[in-house]
Parts: structure tokens; sequence; C-alpha cells
């Protein structure tokens, strides 16, 4: 399929593009496409390690011409649709129907469709984490003034895109409400998906944890626990909308008796948020009264030291 990224705007833009900001222009479109593919494949846009084969090919866009047009510097892009690579992929399972979807979009309409999501959905589009608005923020940097604008097009096909420089003012700010990310432990029975070496889920009793081994985690040392109640820690990271997006898993043990006050999954929210959600439960908190008779109880400072060990 044929594409068209346009830049309009800026003196440098009359049909030629310096060589930097070509290469710049095509690393930031690739590492876009490569997180947005991969948080519907697998859950999250960042992933430990070179991506499989076919995800490589999948990801394939060339440069097929450049032109001037109406004082303007165009790129033609051609890239194959996602059906000739992803045949027969097993998806996330947490959304099986994006696989319906996804045969019919390439590289490109799926870069167009990052931007367009977050742009118009704000914090209620799904396709996001941190790490891919990370990529979209430096999408800006392509920019040489202010009112440049750079559009992707289709030829008609489907709606165009227009990226404006004051467009990541709103990029930005979604990233920055996103929870930062933190320790977290949890306890739950240990699953797999297939297609990951290194993904794993926890079924806990609110649902399903996505997780990612870190280097220090080999397939051998966590195989033993599949289909077994174990507790994890690791740095947890969240949407945009402040549910968990993965857990990067450090540490997996055995899951013991007292560790099942961990099987919750865990949660953040920022002051906003926290000030909004306790507004809409109408409730009033004395945290005074919260620890107020809970301790000292019947355990000794000995036997108190002993658990934060």
């Amino acid at each position: 399929m044929n594409y068209d990224i346009k830049l309009q705007g800026a003196e440098e833009d009359n049909g030629t593009i310096e060589f930097d900001r070509l290469i710049q222009l095509a690393e930031n479109i690739k590492s876009i496409a490569k997180g947005a593919l991969q948080i519907r494949l697998v859950g999250f846009s960042k992933l430990m390690g070179q991506p499989p084969k076919k995800i490589s090919n999948a990801l394939k866009i060339r440069l097929s011409g450049l032109y001037e047009e109406n004082i303007y510097t165009a790129l033609e892009l051609e890239c194959e649709p996602f059906s000739k690579y992803l045949s027969g992929w097993q998806g996330d399972i947490f959304n099986p129907n994006i696989l319906e979807e996804l045969p019919n979009l390439t590289p490109v309409s799926l870069v167009m469709n990052t931007f367009r999501g977050v742009l118009e959905q704000d914090k209620d589009y799904e396709w996001v984490d941190k790490p891919l608005l990370k990529k979209l923020s430096d999408f800006k940097s392509l920019f040489l003034t202010d009112s440049e604008t750079i559009q992707f097009s289709n030829r008609g096909s489907i709606p165009e895109l227009i990226l404006k420089k004051n467009d990541f003012d709103k990029i930005n700010s979604i990233q920055e409400s996103i929870p930062e990310a933190q320790f977290a432990v949890i306890s739950g029975k240990l699953d797999t998906l297939k297609y990951s070496a290194s993904r794993i889920l926890v079924e806990t009793n609110e649902g399903f944890v996505n997780g990612i081994l870190s280097e220090d985690i080999s397939t051998e040392e966590i195989s033993k626990y599949w289909g077994k109640d174990i507790t994890l820690t690791g740095t947890a990271h969240y949407k945009p909308n402040a549910r968990l997006s993965f857990i990067e898993v450090e540490r997996v043990f055995p899951m013991e008796e007292s560790n099942l006050f961990f099987n919750k999954i865990p949660k953040t929210e920022n002051i906003e948020q926290q000030i909004k959600r306790q507004l809409s439960e109408k409730k009033h908190f004395n945290y005074l009264s919260e620890i107020v008779g809970q301790w000292p109880g019947e355990e000794s400072f000995e036997e108190i030291l002993t658990q934060l060990d």
C-alpha cells in the first residue's frame, strides 16, 4: 500500500529533505509502529531484546519516492498489510478481537491510528502506555517551525492525519498524567503465553496481570512454577487511565499463606484522580481512625522486625 508524508510550512520544505532529518523521520515512524504493534499483540509496547522475525518483517517500510508539490516536500512510502506476516499469530488474550482489525492495517496506518487515538480520545485510548507516549512525544523534534505541518495520507482511502507542533502539548500532558512506575508485590497462579518466553500472566483474585521477566530470571527458573501459586515482586507500569499495564518481574518465589494479602492488582492514583474518586464516593475519610487501636497488637517487636525483612 502507498502512503504520502507531506512536510509544509518551513523554508526547507521545498521538495528536498536533509539526510539527518530523513533518518530521524524514519526512525521515529518505525519506533512508533513497533510499539503500537507490540501493545496490541502482547499488551505493552516495550519488549526486551530483539522482536521475533515475524514482527520485524511486518514493520518494513520502504521509501519509494520524493517530490515537491504546492510548496511542500512529499515522501512516498510503501508497506504491506500485517495479514501478510502475522497469519496464525496468537494475540493478546485480553483483546482477542484485535486480530480481526490488525490484519487490515499497515505500519504507517497503525502510526496514524495511534496519533489520532491519543489526540481524539485522550486518556480513554487504550492502545498506549508510557513508553509509547514517549515515542509519540519524540516526534515533535521533527518540526522545524511552529507553523509547519506534517501530513500523513493514503491518497483518500483513509482519513488523513495532520500533525501540528502544538498537538504535542496534549501528548505531553497525557504522558505526565500517567502514574510513575512503582514497586509492586502480587500473588496468584502463574500462567504463560506461547508467543514470548519472557511474557507471563498471573491470575489474581481481581483478574490477570501482565508480566515481563527481567534478564535475571531464566526460562528454566520460571518454568518450574507454571500452573502454581507464586508471589512476584517488580516494577508496576500504568496506562493513561491509571490502570495497570504490566509488571517488570524481578523476583519470583512460591506463595505462602502470609502472601495472600498481596493477591490484588496494584493500583495508583494521582492527586486529581484521588480527589475525583473521593468526591464521587461522597465519603469523608478519617485516616487516624484507620490506625487507632490497630497496633501494637499481640506481636512482639522482634516478630514485627522479622516480618519486615
